[in-house]
C-alpha cells in the first residue's frame, strides 16, 4: 500500500510539474527595469533588438526604460534615429519610457524637445533604485 501511495504521489508531482512547464510564460508578474546611457547608435540598436525579443517572448512583462547622460539622444525630437519604432512600444506595447531631469538640466534640454510619449521622472538614478526596492529586474542595455 506504501508503494502504491508512494508511486501516485510521484506521479501527481510529475503531472503537475510538466503542466506548470508546458503553460507557457507570458511575462506577467515580470517587471523590468531598464537602464540606458549610450548615445552610440549600435547601443541603440541593441536596446530596440532587447526590447522586441522581450515582447515578443514577454509580452504582459512590465517594463519600464530610463534615459540619462548621452542616452538621451535617442529621446530627442531632432536627434532619434527610432522615433517610430519607440512611439510603438509606448503606445502599442505599454513600454514606460523616462528621462532624468538632472540630465536634462546639465545637457540645457527641454520638455518640448523630447518624444510626446516620454516623461521625465527627477532623478534617473533614483528611478531604477527605487524599482529595485521593489523587486524590479535591473539590466543594463547597450553594448
Amino acid at each position: 500500500m506504501k508503494n502504491t501511495i508512494l508511486f501516485v504521489s510521484i506521479l501527481l508531482f510529475a503531472q503537475i510539474s510538466f503542466a506548470q512547464l508546458s503553460v507557457g510564460d507570458d511575462g506577467s508578474g515580470h517587471k523590468v527595469v531598464f537602464q540606458f546611457v549610450s548615445g552610440d547608435t549600435l547601443s541603440q540598436q541593441s536596446l530596440i533588438n532587447n526590447l522586441k525579443n522581450l515582447r515578443e517572448g514577454w509580452p504582459k512583462a512590465e517594463v519600464e526604460i530610463v534615459f540619462h547622460g548621452n542616452g538621451i539622444w535617442m529621446v530627442m525630437t531632432e536627434k532619434t534615429k527610432y522615433n517610430k519604432q519607440l512611439q510603438e512600444f509606448a503606445e502599442k506595447q505599454s513600454i514606460k519610457m523616462v528621462v532624468c531631469e538632472n540630465t536634462m538640466k546639465q545637457k540645457k534640454v527641454e520638455k518640448s524637445q523630447l518624444l510626446s510619449f516620454v516623461g521625465t521622472v527627477p532623478m534617473g538614478i533614483g528611478e531604477i533604485i527605487k524599482k529595485q526596492e521593489q523587486g524590479w529586474s535591473y539590466i543594463k542595455a547597450g553594448l
